[in-house]
């Protein structure tokens, strides 16, 4: 089965929102059996979205939208998408009452504007899917062996919709069972990855080998094939895991699904310590990366956001010599930072970062970029200097990625770092 995916709204359009949905769309259907070939973002226009989604029918089976969906008059897709296909549409009194019963549950006073209802347009033929995290439900159409399936825009709605009722279907739809190899990495550039394994599509029988890049890590992701028998797919998996991770070393931080902040956690959870950050560029990311994870109170107990020189002393302990000395942006304040708090909160593990995130601040001897991050564990301090490039965003989750490997190498007793990490600073003169 192929795809395609059109985003459609003025607001995608004009950059003032990113199109996060095409990127979660794409995995999702792909793992589902949809190979998705095309994407195009589409303005709030009718004929824009009937000449979309004539387009997508010539070279895909399944076109999904997203957008366009709401109680406002710029939400056109259902009606563009019924006179497109030639049908009638109707309200349809099952969404209305679903709509007004979630009107009162949300604590909206008085009658639902019936503007509102507008959410309950339904192409005549379509079936429509329960929103479980918003108004608009999700339609499905068929039409001469061709199908569209209507999302929201809103990206939490449209996850959940796609999570509940898109899978599924498009599971059921394609026939076939899409299964993967993922070993993750970390602190490794994508091409001296890709050097290490560049027979390893051969040697696992043809499979198609990815490289998915991110802020610091690299996944490597083999696609099995749909027509082994589960045996086959299991013992091919097997075999991915096992060369990657000889390959690629102590880079390797996981051969399933789990974050790099869920790894940590549960190490921590398997040494039975407890962890707390000190966080000064990245200004309380960290923390959010590690509490994102479902449980993490298990192992974690807070942070704290030491901004300015005054809190790093007030809060983690900081010496004002120290900072005199070397300066916030060093190895000594990252390390007592790490030290500080785990010492204030009564904790057996710490992590400290200082750093310059920019775009202003650098200076010749310490430029934008430059990081510290220290872990601190029983068995001992570790600390990295960083040299981070991108912009301030990019810098500060680079910086929370590194932090938190260091502490995953603490923790498994590796070394600091491995010969030609990422990120090491160019050795001075």
């Amino acid at each position: 089965m192929t795809s395609e995916v059109l985003s459609i709204g003025n607001e995608v359009l004009s950059g003032r929102t990113l199109d996060t949905n095409f990127h979660f769309l794409a995995r999702l259907l792909e793992e589902a059996g949809a190979r998705v070939i095309a994407h195009q973002a589409v303005p709030d226009e009718a004929g824009a979205i009937d000449a979309a989604l004539k387009l997508a029918f010539t070279r895909s089976d399944l076109v999904v939208t997203t957008g366009g969906l709401g109680p406002t008059p710029d939400d056109l897709t259902v009606s563009a998408i019924a006179k497109s296909l030639g049908l009638a549409t109707h309200r349809d009194e099952a969404v209305i009452a679903a709509l007004k019963a979630r009107w009162a549950l949300i604590g909206r006073g008085g009658e639902m504007p019936v503007n509102n209802e507008q959410q309950a347009l339904v192409p005549d033929g379509a079936t429509t899917w329960v929103n479980p995290a918003g108004s608009a439900p999700g339609i499905l159409i068929e039409k001469g062996g061709k199908h569209v399936v209507m999302l929201p825009g809103v990206p939490e709605e449209m996850r959940a919709l796609a999570k509940q009722s898109l899978a599924p279907w498009v599971r059921a739809a394609s026939g076939l069972t899409v299964e993967y190899a993922l070993v993750r990495t970390v602190g490794i550039a994508e091409s001296v990855l890709e050097e290490r394994l560049s027979d390893l599509s051969t040697l696992v029988g043809g499979a198609w080998v990815a490289y998915l890049p991110g802020l610091g890590g690299v996944d490597v992701r083999v696609t099995l094939p749909t027509d082994a028998d589960a045996d086959i797919r299991a013992g091919l998996a097997a075999r991915v895991r096992a060369i990657v991770t000889e390959r690629a070393g102590d880079y390797v931080y996981a051969t399933d699904e789990r974050a790099l902040e869920r790894v940590v956690l549960d190490l921590l959870g398997v040494k039975g310590y407890r962890l707390v950050v000190a966080e000064s560029c990245t200004g309380g990311l960290l923390a959010g990366r590690i509490t994102d994870v479902p449980g993490a109170s298990a192992t974690f107990d807070g942070g704290v956001i030491c901004y300015s020189n005054s809190s790093k002393v007030a809060l983690c302990n900081v010496t004002e010599l120290t900072l005199l000395e070397h300066g916030a942006v060093s190895e000594e304040v990252a390390c007592e930072l790490a030290v500080g708090v785990a010492r204030r909160f009564g904790a057996p593990c710490g992590i400290g970062i200082t750093g310059i995130a920019g775009p202003d601040g650098g200076s010749p001897e310490k430029p934008v970029g430059t990081v510290h991050v220290a872990a601190f564990a029983p068995g001992g301090m570790y600390h990295r200097a960083l040299r981070l490039f991108g912009n301030r965003a990019q810098i500060r989750e680079r910086s929370v990625t590194a932090a938190l490997e260091l502490l995953r190498r603490r923790l498994l007793g590796l070394p600091a770092t491995s010969p030609g990490a990422l990120f090491t600073p160019p050795a001075t003169p």
